[in-house]
């Protein structure tokens, strides 16, 4: 729920892109930022830190290329790539891409492109130091508190728990 709102967050700030990346759709997806988290947490199968450190790996992109930015057309593809590598990188076991690329309603081809694009926007730098890890942590548990959200959760018992036009991604 954390990321949901810190990338709803990262979006409503971004500007108007002044040129689309291979990230952009060309139409907003059907399914929100949350409703696409949820669908990821349930097919997945990645740990909870793959998703602050998919978070991560988004905001270095940002960092690193300030043109840069996450919005309605780009946050479904950013977080599905970024949860990749984080499960690649970081759990034990993962699955194929072509799984992955199913549960996020992507070709194969393209969610291999995107990985590849993020992997060199990232200068394949992958690894997240522990204090680092848990300020996005923290900082996702920030963002979510005092939401509806959050409020709802508080009030939950405990232990409850489309495919769109998509832009070539050019990994030259």
């Amino acid at each position: 729920l954390g990321l949901a709102a810190a990338l709803g967050h990262m979006s409503s700030l971004a500007p108007t892109p002044t040129s689309l990346t291979c990230f952009h759709s060309l139409r907003p997806p059907l399914l929100t930022v949350q409703a696409y988290l949820e669908r990821l947490r349930a097919y997945m199968g990645c740990s909870l830190e793959c998703y602050v450190i998919a978070l991560i790996y988004v905001d270095r992109v940002i960092e690193r290329h300030r043109h840069f930015a996450v919005s309605v057309l780009s946050c479904h593809r950013l977080i599905l790539c970024g949860l990749v590598l984080a499960a690649k990188f970081n759990d034990d076991v993962f699955y194929a891409n072509e799984y992955y690329a199913k549960v996020g309603g992507l070709k194969l081809r393209e969610l291999n492109n995107l990985e590849h694009r993020m992997l060199k926007l990232l200068d394949f730098r992958l690894f997240v130091r522990p204090a680092e890890f848990e300020a996005y942590r923290r900082g996702t548990s920030k963002v979510l508190a005092g939401t509806p959200a959050a409020a709802a959760a508080e009030r939950a018992p405990k232990g409850a728990t489309a495919e769109a036009s998509l832009r070539p991604c050019d990994v030259n």
